[in-house]
């Protein structure tokens, strides 16, 4: 696929963000306000926190502190810039969101007497994601996991509704959630005696945001972008990159409106995502930091959409734990992909549909159906087994047998597979299941069987 298929053409997708104040510009430790200080990330990598800011609120009876950074070393770090301004007592910690690089550093603040504020979307994605986050820097080897060894996982002690207020003496900090954005709980902390609102993952400024978190909700992070807008702040911390004013926040809605739109487009295509990562290009936004969670983003992106662009006319019961990989198309011809990694294996389940003028299927449409597939050259079929059956809502032809990958020249993957074909409506519908659990045969028959069950339930939508 030529690069001009997903390129935007936008003049620029972001504006430099300006500040008010020269000495705003840099990292460390910044003050915002009478009462408000930043501490502003020096870069991206994993020893400097992979760029997220922190920061704190002073008033006469205690400090709060808003995300506890990545490391309890780190959160040590912030411990020892506050007492650079103040011996007061820490009160609070707020969680904006439950990524590590927020949230990981709690148990310092905790053993100094804190209690740690969230929404209840937060303190739930904290304790399922934190200890999977965890397993995954362990397995990047000794170096990535010495810097989080000694993580001790403390989450949210209590949780606030679509608002709160907290007095420190003589200082209130408000707390607001818009609703879904970066994450399903985002929270942004505003300080309004000095105009500042720390604004979590919603606000990134010459970093790439993060579009990719299951919780995330791209109309209405937009529709939030515009609230803070309206906010009476003159100063935003966002979650990475210089402290800013309100021009940071056109750069994200032009960052997330391009991905959508180079997206949405690839789908309607029916260009396959691997091509669209591959030649992905954002005007305006060269020497961005974290530019390697761009192609993530436009998978993030790309999966999200797929439901909504192609709005398939079919139901299956999909187990929660799979999840979109691909697809393309509209109503008359398309396809969708799900699937699901654990130990038992990898499971994959795939439906393509095309309109079709057949009063009847036989079980060689769908030999011929694999037979065409084989020549795409990405699996080796052998068929072992044809059938004929009935579905509840009317009969359908099957097979089964056996693949291998041809895609890969060492170590091929192989498994067992199953297809259904069914004619309703005037389509004709191809559900393709296959699983892949390393050789352990046991396994791939008990996840075929599985599979086969999943496919069995498919309907119509009425």
């Amino acid at each position: 696929m030529k690069r001009s298929i997903v390129v935007l053409a936008l003049a620029a997708v972001v504006a430099a963000a300006g500040c008010e104040r020269k000495d705003l510009g840099r990292t460390g430790l910044v003050n915002v306000g009478k009462h408000t200080w930043a501490l502003i990330a020096s870069g991206p990598t994993s020893v400097e926190g992979l760029g997220a800011n922190s920061g704190f609120v002073v008033g006469s009876e205690g400090v709060l502190v808003v995300d506890a950074r990545y490391t309890p070393a780190l959160a040590r770090e912030l411990l020892e810039k506050i007492r650079t301004v103040t011996n007061a007592p820490i009160l609070y910690v707020v969680n904006t969101h439950y990524h590590q690089d927020h949230t990981w550093g709690n148990s310092v603040f905790k053993d100094e007497g804190a209690v740690i504020v969230a929404r209840p979307e937060t303190r739930d994605a904290f304790v399922k994601y934190s200890p999977i986050y965890l397993d995954f820097y362990r397995e990047r080897g000794a170096e990535a996991f010495a810097l989080i060894a000694d993580v001790r996982f403390v989450a949210p002690d209590t949780a606030f509704a679509d608002g709160a207020k907290l007095d420190l003496g003589g200082v209130s900090v408000e707390l607001r959630h818009f609703g879904p954005g970066h994450t399903a709980g985002d929270a942004v902390v505003v300080v309004p005696k000095d105009r500042v609102a720390f604004t979590g993952g919603l606000l990134t400024n010459g970093y790439h945001p993060n579009l990719g978190d299951p919780g995330a909700d791209f109309d209405n992070w937009l529709k939030t972008l515009d609230r803070l807008r309206g906010l009476r702040v003159r100063r935003f911390v966002p979650a990475q990159g210089l402290v800013c004013g309100r021009e940071a926040i056109e750069g994200v809605k032009r960052y997330i409106k391009a991905i959508r739109e180079i997206c949405v487009d690839a789908l309607g295509k029916r260009y396959p995502l691997e091509d669209v990562v591959r030649t992905i290009a954002m005007p305006g936004t060269e020497g961005w930091l974290q530019p390697n969670i761009l192609p993530f983003n436009v998978q993030a992106v790309y999966r999200h959409e797929i439901p909504r662009v192609v709005n398939p006319d079919f139901a299956l019961d999909l187990p929660i734990e799979f999840l979109i990989l691909d697809g393309g198309g509209d109503r008359k011809m398309g396809y969708i992909r799900w699937g699901s990694q654990s130990k038992e294996g990898y499971l994959e389940i795939e439906t393509q549909w095309k309109t079709s003028s057949s009063a009847e299927l036989i079980v060689q449409d769908l030999t011929d159906a694999i037979s065409r597939y084989g020549q795409l050259g990405r699996r080796l079929m052998t068929i072992e087994r044809t059938r004929r059956f009935d579905l509840p809502d009317g009969p359908a032809v099957g097979a089964t047998g056996t693949w291998k990958s041809m895609e890969m020249a060492v170590d091929p993957g192989k498994g067992l597979w199953s297809w259904i074909m069914v004619l309703r409506g005037g389509k004709v519908y191809v559900i393709q299941c296959a699983t892949d659990a390393a050789g352990d045969a046991a396994k791939e028959r008990r996840n075929i069987a599985r599979l086969e069950r999943i496919a069995e339930t498919f309907r119509q939508a009425r």
